[in-house]
């Protein structure tokens, strides 16, 4: 009886560390032109969630929650890249790129080869005014192969100046990210169960945005501080889920920014596929310039719809981080208005988005004191 006892914790204990060996090689990650995933993304506000605990094995049931708002990840052949970014061998358009607050779409300039996934460039525009990034050192995104335990670290520092509509911002971001593969087991999302591997990176940055008046760099945001991001990544279909966070332990945990996968599709990537600022809407679909801009106390935001339809009006600061819910709901169609006075908020660049429906719209404004 012992011994078929001992037989049987053996397996058991055999079976559970055959569970833990989940690995992600470079011929795993997503990189084929065409391949396109799609996310529930929060919308506003922010949520509690439960991300486990360390370790593993473990279950993450990320299935539920709102599915109002869809982004979409699609894989260009990186033949089609510009000259200054030939050397990416994978292409990622997005339109969550999130770039200080600016939510249009844009591309990511990537390498993969067995070693690690590399983020070298980003690229989107505003106002019709393209906006590019280039990380010098490149930013490790995850060492390859990905397993348990496995640790790495960034250093971000950049200092490039941008023309929007003719005013002159200069954007300095000094940043550390710290990773690690903390945790493992099943995570489930409205696209299925998959096995997965949990990364915790912790954030740490200091950011000053400047607008540029006459021969003079003025700063108008100066902010440091530090969040914590986590990423749940399953063999062949990449990133599963992912979350921010201000929380530093475990188990239930507010965020404001969430995705979750909920489908895979396949397109044609032979072709050239157009970045632009947003995504084309009707005529009269518009999000006007705030009124005063600068402002110092209250300002007023006006929008045109052209149909019905579920809206959000959100403020985010120049991280992208949602400050601020100003309208969320059903409204028809017409020029609407809403006045914001910001509410223990430091001076600084804000930008106000505008969705409705697929359509999507971004607005810089400036808090003066």
């Amino acid at each position: 009886m012992r011994r078929s006892i001992f037989g049987l914790c053996s397996v058991l204990m055999i079976a559970l560390a055959s569970q833990g060996q989940i690995t992600i090689t470079y011929t795993q990650v997503p990189h084929t032109p065409g391949n396109q995933f799609q996310y529930y993304v929060l919308p506003a506000d922010s949520v509690l969630v439960d991300i486990g605990q360390l370790g593993g094995p473990q279950t993450w049931d990320f299935s539920g929650g709102d599915t109002s708002t869809v982004s979409t990840d699609t894989y260009l052949d990186p033949a089609q890249s510009p000259p200054e970014y030939s050397r990416a061998n994978v292409v990622i358009q997005t339109d969550q790129l999130n770039l200080f607050g600016l939510g249009e779409p844009g591309n990511l300039y990537c390498w993969l080869g067995p070693p690690r996934f590399i983020l070298g460039a980003a690229t989107t525009s505003y106002q019709g005014t393209p906006l590019g990034m280039t990380f010098t050192p490149y930013i490790s995104q995850y060492p390859l192969p990905l397993t348990m335990g496995r640790t790495w670290s960034n250093q971000v520092n950049v200092d490039q100046i941008y023309n929007i509509s003719g005013t002159e911002y200069r954007i300095e971001l000094h940043a550390t990210l710290n990773s690690q593969v903390d945790a493992w087991g099943t995570m489930v999302v409205p696209l299925g169960s998959y096995g997965a591997l949990r990364t915790r990176t912790d954030v740490t940055y200091d950011l000053t945005v400047y607008i540029r008046i006459f021969f003079v760099w003025i700063p108008v945001v100066q902010e440091n501080g530090s969040s914590i991001s986590y990423d749940w990544r399953a063999q062949n279909v990449g990133l599963l889920a992912g979350l921010t966070t201000q929380n530093t332990g475990q188990g239930q945990v507010w965020t404001s920014t969430l995705r979750r996968l909920m489908n895979t599709n396949t397109v044609d990537a032979a072709d050239p596929i157009e970045i632009v600022a947003q995504p084309e809407a009707p005529a009269n679909f518009e999000l006007y310039t705030n009124h005063p801009n600068p402002f110092n106390a209250q300002t007023a935001i006006n929008y045109q719809l052209t149909t019905a339809g579920y809206v959000t009006l959100t403020i985010h600061d120049a991280l992208g981080r949602t400050v601020g819910t100003l309208a969320e709901g059903w409204q028809e169609p017409g020029i609407h208005e809403v006045l914001w006075t910001p509410q223990n908020l430091a001076a600084g660049a804000y930008f106000v988005q505008l969705r409705a429906g697929r359509q999507m719209a971004t607005q810089m404004m400036l808090y003066l004191k």
